[in-house]
């Protein structure tokens, strides 16, 4: 299994800005888990958050031409995200409530943008492991519904008493990785 190469958002997002279909369909791709995340930690159901999901790309469509720093693509969803988030449920029935805890927005942008920030990190860490460890460890996490250990055994020809041990070294390979991108497992 090869995962492709994905462009940097600078890049995504100048070719958005010269009418790309493809980059805006890649963009919307690549942030489509991040919108949906912080609407369901809102606790909005499925259509509220398909509403969300589709206002934010829809402002991110006209004002794109607007955004600064390129590379600023992540906080700058994650603060649309959550301002309409947070407008749907102003205008919510009250039983729809915020929970009392929620962060401010300053602190509240940080902690979303070292959540994407750690998942990048692992698709590109994934994708720098060798193909066994990439195929392992996907078909042990990645996979919905999770496979047996009798199946990932058939699927990739690894006796059942090897999977814990290679598991084990293809963590601490991808963690040596994740290193060498700065994520030390300390966040």
């Amino acid at each position: 299994m090869t995962v492709p190469e994905s462009p940097p958002d600078s890049e995504l997002v100048a070719r958005c800005l010269g009418n790309d279909q493809n980059a805006w369909n890649a963009l919307v791709d690549r942030y489509a888990p991040l919108v949906y995340g912080i609407a369901r930690r809102h606790r909005l159901d499925d259509d509220e958050a398909a509403d969300v999901f589709q206002q934010v790309f829809l402002i991110v469509y006209r004002e794109l031409h607007s955004l600064k720093s390129h590379e600023a693509l992540a906080g700058w969803l994650i603060t649309i995200t959550r301002r309409e988030c947070l407008r749907l449920l102003r205008f919510s029935p009250p039983a729809t409530e915020l929970d009392e805890d929620v962060v401010d927005e300053l602190a509240y942008e940080q902690i979303e943008r070292n959540r994407w920030e750690e998942r990048q990190a692992v698709a590109r860490a994934m994708q720098e492991l060798d193909p066994r460890c990439r195929e392992l460890l996907t078909a042990l996490f990645l996979i919905e519904p999770p496979l047996t250990y009798a199946q990932l055994s058939a699927k990739l020809s690894i006796p059942p008493g090897s999977i814990g041990p290679t598991r084990a070294r293809c963590f601490e390979k991808l963690q040596s990785i994740l290193k060498k991108y700065g994520f030390d497992g300390a966040r």
